[in-house]
């Protein structure tokens, strides 16, 4: 069980928009969580606007900021570490050195791993960053590990072509990283008109199939994580219910993602594939964050 619900979010920032830390952080501040959001990019918007200015965190500074500064000088004790989008080979290397000691000191810290590494068939990281979070899942930190249909494939070196497919190559994930203790793969595309997200303990599988939204939109894994990590860790009920977690959490991201959808001004014409919404309206879906979860799709066993 989780007292005091302190999370510390190793994420990207962006000045204008809703990604990483700033998609994360209010909606965990609503769920009553108090976050020391880390930035491992300063940017003033995420790459979708088609141009970009800021920088990338030194590693040395993020690793002196943990050890150093709030671990070391603050003496922080965390219930959470949430991670996402680290740029860089180094950077992620001294980031999962200092996390995974943070687990060894405190056996009731739980580790949230999200290895962004890309979508739609492409790598958005070093190709030498794949190698990394593999050494990270062997080592027996991450609580929940919650990859994207393309990056399961890449940790795995397996296809995924339907629920079959799917079904072995989350058994195949387990024999690779058997120490991680829950799973849940996100966006899995079958070129229908819904998506389906799946999450195992890996006794039992069970999975979800969402409506599809005829847009893409930046942000929403970001998000999705972290209501995840609310779900998972904010019951006084020692016993993970992951399914029931895993369809809460897609049912609020979903609401988020319609909103967002009636709130943008559409093109003048339907385009004939899904149209870019660059910013989630996080501040408009306040009173989302605020209410009790529902859980509104069915569960179906893998």
């Amino acid at each position: 069980m989780v007292i005091g619900k302190k999370v510390l979010s190793i994420q990207s920032h962006v000045v204008h928009g809703y990604v990483g830390n700033k998609a994360a952080s209010f909606p965990l501040q609503c769920k009553g969580w108090d976050v020391d959001a880390l930035n491992t990019v300063q940017f003033s918007n995420h790459p979708a606007y088609g141009f970009i200015s800021g920088f990338k965190s030194n590693s040395d500074d993020l690793e002196s900021i943990i050890e150093d500064g709030l671990v070391g000088g603050l003496k922080m004790k965390y219930n959470a570490v949430l991670t996402g989008y680290l740029p860089d080979t180094e950077g992620l290397r001294k980031i999962g050195t200092v996390v995974r000691k943070m687990c060894e000191d405190d056996r009731d810290l739980k580790w949230l791993l999200d290895p962004v590494l890309g979508d739609d068939g492409k790598l958005y990281v070093p190709e030498a960053t794949v190698a990394i979070y593999e050494q990270i899942l062997r080592d027996g930190s991450v609580f929940l590990a919650t990859p994207n249909q393309f990056e399961l494939e890449i940790l795995t070196g397996l296809r995924i072509f339907d629920l079959a497919s799917l079904k072995s190559t989350m058994k195949r994930f387990h024999e690779l990283y058997p120490k991680v203790c829950y799973l849940v793969v996100t966006s899995v595309d079958f070129e229908s008109d819904n998506f389906v997200s799946t999450c195992t303990d890996f006794t039992d599988y069970w999975y979800f199939t969402v409506p599809r939204i005829k847009a893409h939109f930046s942000g929403s894994g970001d998000l999705f994580s972290a209501i995840l990590m609310d779900l998972l860790l904010s019951s006084k009920d020692e016993n993970v219910d992951l399914p029931l977690a895993l369809n809460k959490a897609l049912s609020l991201v979903d609401e988020v993602l319609q909103r967002t959808y009636d709130l943008t001004v559409k093109p003048t014409q339907e385009p004939e594939q899904p149209f870019r919404i660059n910013d989630l309206k996080i501040i408009q879906c306040k009173d989302l964050f605020r209410n009790v979860y529902v859980a509104k799709f069915k569960c179906n066993k893998l």
